[in-house]
């Protein structure tokens, strides 16, 4: 079944975050990926750690939503859509950062993070986002809406949670390059 535009581009932007993570990780040591910057903020190491404890909660958070699509039998009809808040939402975690929040203390990074380990887990992310988007093809996505893994009081539908976590890795790989000193 043909993927949807929206979940055709959100599968393309986790293919590409695989293939640049791939190449980056690399070109690096552990001692760098685990060097903060002297500047303050986030190491390398912290940025993907954050990535991938926060793929997880959101990826079975979608598998919910894609669930109560299917058991809804919310068929693609028409195109996917995002709500205003959502989109709003997706602006505000998209690079460039405009507006700095601290993570939730469940979503705190590791201090000091096995290269290897990271490396793999990522990788393994993105396999992940790129299997449920699959799975998404010819189900409506965007009329099922669940709670943030960050904060019950905020929902989401599932399509704008794959689309904030597409930008929310942007945000942090680019902070992660900036520790490294890599463009």
């Amino acid at each position: 079944m043909v993927l949807p535009t929206e979940l055709n581009k959100l599968a393309l932007d986790f293919t590409e975050m695989k293939n640049q993570s791939s190449e980056l990780f690399r070109k690096i040591t552990d001692k760098s990926f685990n060097k903060r910057p002297e500047s303050g903020g986030w190491s390398a190491a912290e940025c993907i750690d954050n990535l991938i404890v926060t793929g997880i909660d959101y990826c079975d958070q979608y598998e919910n939503a894609l669930r109560k699509v299917m058991e809804k039998d919310l068929k693609l009809s028409g195109e996917l859509k995002y709500t205003w808040f959502g989109k709003r939402f997706i602006n505000f975690v998209e690079p460039p950062v405009r507006f700095k929040a601290k993570a939730p203390k469940r979503w705190k990074p590791d201090s000091d993070i096995n290269l290897n380990r990271a490396a793999k887990a990522y990788q393994q992310l993105q396999d992940r986002y790129i299997d449920l988007i699959n799975s998404s093809a010819g189900w409506d996505i965007s009329k099922v809406r669940l709670p943030s893994p960050a904060t019950k009081l905020i929902k989401f539908s599932g399509l704008e949670m794959l689309a904030i976590n597409s930008a929310h890795q942007r945000m942090h790989f680019l902070q992660a390059k900036k520790a490294l000193n890599i463009k």
